[in-house]
């Protein structure tokens, strides 16, 4: 399940090439969202809390997940760069 209609074709102006890249892509994310554990994520951000000594709530998880994400795109160029992703 995409986060796009794909079914309905092209979009206006869009060409048939860049249509296929379009579907490649979603079908790609569509991929990871199966292959990321969210689970994890949440033990991960409760965890980090309870070591700041922070209450574990959900707002209080919400919000460390939200500023987690503010910086996710620099993480992520530094560990595709420094070659830390490159074994998975």
């Amino acid at each position: 399940m995409t986060g796009f209609d794909l079914g309905k074709g092209p979009l206006e102006g869009e060409t048939d090439e860049e249509f296929e890249e379009r579907k490649k892509r979603e079908k790609v994310i569509d991929e990871v969202v199966a292959w990321i554990d969210t689970r994890v994520i949440a033990e991960m951000i409760a965890d980090h809390l309870e070591q700041e000594g922070e209450e574990v709530t959900l707002e209080s998880c919400k919000e460390a997940w939200l500023g987690t994400l503010e910086n996710l795109g620099s993480g992520i160029g530094i560990a595709r760069s420094s070659g830390e992703a490159a074994h998975l």
